[in-house]
Order: C-alpha cells, then sequence, then structure tokens
C-alpha cells in the first residue's frame, strides 16, 4: 500500500509519511510516565495529541496496563449526575481493556463488571473505590490516558471527577490508584470555568494543580522534517534537495505539524504534474512550497475554520492580533494576560525575543487575508 502524507485523524507509520516520534515517545515515559506524574499535554488543534497518545500507548504496553479512553466519544447527557457518568466511564474502561496488553485482563474485568452490576446507583465514590481496588491488584502499574478531555470540562461532574483523581493521588501510598495519568485538549483544565448556576454567573475551579508541566517540543524541527522528507525520496525518487526543502517547510510553519504534512501533502498529490510543476524533482523545490502555501490559503481547511471560530469567540484575542498585524505595535510576551494565554493555547501566538508574535508564517498570511 503506497504511503501518503496525512492531514486527518490518527498517523500510523505504516500508512503515512510522518515526523518518528521514538525520542519524544522516550522523553515521555522517562520524565513523566515512569515518575508517576499526572499532566495534561495542551496544544492548538491537528498539533498531534492523539497522534503522540496512540504511539504512547503502544510504546508502554511492555511495562505498563494502559488504558485509554476518548472522552469525544462520550455524549453531554452521560455527564448529568455523577452515577450516569460513573457508569459510563466503568463501561467504556471494560472496552478499553479490550485493547490492553495484560497477563490478567479478565480478572481485572472482573471487578469492573462487579462494579457496573452491585453498584447501579453507585457515584463517584463507589466508581473511585472500585478502580483503586483494581490499581491494587493489577500485576502492572496503571496508566489512564485521556483524549479530548476539554470536552467534558464546563460542568460540575467533570471537576468532582478531577477532584477524586487529585485525592487519590495525594495519598497513593495508602490507597492504591493509577500509577500516571495523562489528559490532552486544546483547553486548559487547570482552571475551569464553569457555569454552574445561572448563565451569567461563573466560578473558577482549581482541581489539577497536582499537574505536572508538560515541557516537551511537539513541533516539528526542520531536521525532523528532513528526516520524514528522505524516507519519502527513498519511495519516489524525486530528486529533491530534502535538506533544502525541508528548512523552507519549516520558515512557513515553524513546525505546526498538520501545516508540514499539509504542504507535503499538496505538493504530492496536487502540484505535481501541472503547470509549471511538470515533474516531481520542480514540485519538490522552494517554489514548489511557496505554491503549495498560496494554494492551501484559498481553501477552507478545519485549522482555518477553527481559528475563524477562536476570533469571533474571543474579542480581546482578535484585537491584539489585529494590533500586530496592521499597526506593528510590539506587545511584551506575558503569560499571564488572558488574550496572550489564549492564544498561546491555540498555537495562534508565540513568544519571540519577548514580544508577542504569530505563530507562524502561515498564520499571518492567513490571518492578514482574513481580517481585511
Amino acid at each position: 500500500m503506497r504511503r501518503r502524507f496525512n492531514v486527518t485523524g490518527v498517523c500510523n507509520p505504516q500508512r503515512h509519511y510522518m515526523v518518528r516520534l521514538d525520542d519524544r515517545l522516550k522523553e515521555i515515559k522517562e520524565n513523566y510516565v515512569d515518575e508517576g506524574s499526572y499532566f495534561v499535554i495542551n496544544k492548538g488543534r491537528q498539533y498531534g495529541k492523539t497522534t503522540t497518545l496512540a504511539a504512547l500507548e503502544t510504546y508502554l504496553e511492555d511495562n505498563y496496563l494502559v488504558l485509554s479512553l476518548d472522552f469525544q466519544q462520550i455524549e453531554m447527557a452521560k455527564f448529568a449526575d455523577d452515577v450516569l457518568f460513573s457508569q459510563t466511564f466503568a463501561k467504556k474502561l471494560s472496552r478499553a481493556f479490550q485493547f490492553a496488553k495484560a497477563e490478567d485482563k479478565d480478572r481485572l474485568l472482573q471487578v469492573l463488571h462487579d462494579f457496573m452490576k452491585e453498584n447501579a446507583e453507585g457515584g463517584l465514590s463507589e466508581l473511585f473505590e472500585c478502580l483503586s481496588e483494581l490499581c491494587g491488584i493489577s500485576l502492572r502499574p496503571v496508566v489512564l490516558m485521556i483524549d479530548e478531555v476539554d470536552s467534558a470540562s464546563n460542568n460540575q461532574v467533570f471537576v468532582d471527577f478531577l477532584a477524586q483523581l487529585r485525592g487519590y493521588y495525594l495519598k497513593r501510598d495508602k490507597m492504591p490508584i493509577f500509577h500516571s495519568v495523562i489528559l490532552a485538549g486544546v483547553y486548559s483544565i487547570k482552571n475551569l470555568k464553569l457555569k454552574l448556576r445561572a448563565e451569567s454567573q461563573h466560578q473558577y475551579n482549581s482541581p489539577w494543580n497536582i499537574a505536572a508541566e508538560f515541557e516537551i517540543e511537539m513541533r516539528f524541527s526542520s531536521s525532523q522534517i528532513a528526516a520524514m522528507l528522505t524516507e519519502y525520496e527513498a519511495d519516489h525518487h524525486t530528486g529533491m534537495n530534502t535538506g533544502l526543502v525541508a528548512e523552507e517547510i519549516y520558515a512557513y510553519t515553524s513546525g505546526y505539524p498538520v501545516l508540514v504534512s499539509s504542504i507535503c501533502k499538496r505538493i504530492d498529490e496536487t502540484l505535481c504534474g501541472t503547470e509549471g510543476f511538470e515533474t516531481p524533482q520542480i514540485a519538490w523545490t522552494k517554489d514548489g512550497v511557496a505554491e503549495a502555501v498560496k494554494r492551501m490559503l484559498k481553501v477552507s481547511t478545519p485549522l482555518f475554520e477553527s481559528m475563524v471560530k477562536q476570533l469571533d469567540s474571543y474579542t480581546e484575542l482578535r484585537a491584539i492580533i489585529e494590533s500586530i498585524i496592521y499597526q506593528g505595535m510590539k506587545i511584551p510576551f506575558s503569560p499571564d494576560e488572558k488574550a496572550v494565554s489564549m492564544g498561546v493555547m491555540f498555537g495562534f501566538l508565540t513568544e519571540k525575543n519577548g514580544q508577542v508574535a504569530i505563530a507562524n508564517r502561515i498564520f499571518e498570511m492567513y490571518l492578514m487575508n482574513y481580517l481585511m
């Protein structure tokens, strides 16, 4: 099967050309999982979070029992109360066992099934008693992964769930619980803004102050992009200068994963053979990269649509971006500034020489066209 560049869903090295994640996985395992950390991977849309979790699940399975969930697959109605959520969580966890690698899988599954059968009205307290028992008898340390965790963040049941995790984490020398917990999403959940009463009233909650800072770089470097292109070149023999093309792609994207793949995919699948780029050797050049970017900016993509949505929702963020693009303002970078923090979280903004800057040239070009 011909490998392709992928811009949707999880990347698989057997089917897709992708940056190799071995060094990143090793760093996460040694610096976070082995240390028993609870942490959150907060990155913008299509930043490789789900791909990283999928690869990490396989990477850890020889040493840990890894249970992987996706909160986007749980309907909002299931978060209505803790009883309904607890039963749903237990069912999802039992399904996760189907993909887990463990010698004592059947014995652990029985613990979950007993909970669902005997505690039909049991809430979070009963659920965590079950999870503690499960972790206590497991032959391997248990790692819990939850993707798209921010899809559930604006409700009280989720805050209570995090609070239970925090409580057991602080007492895990006495009460067994997950060895490590990995949450992934766009929005930060360290401080949750909840609509708990009237629509106009909000409350902030900090149930996750035990989380370790996740400081591993997830952008692609030019050398990583070059290594990916070298694999492509070995299959297609275009004659490209992989290092030069990789540097040009990086210059436009600053290593934003989906933008890197989007340029490569457009060159490979739509640019080659068109006027001015009749052969792959001509297409895989600096001019080819520039043309791919030009064509990308003319098409609506999920990433660009998300960007527009966020700018419409957060007027302060929009104002900062407009002032940078149109007025050339120099804004000191302060992560405590709400709009700046929001822009960094979404992946739109970054820090450059102590100033707030647009994260990459493609975003700058798109935003300039959009805001005009």
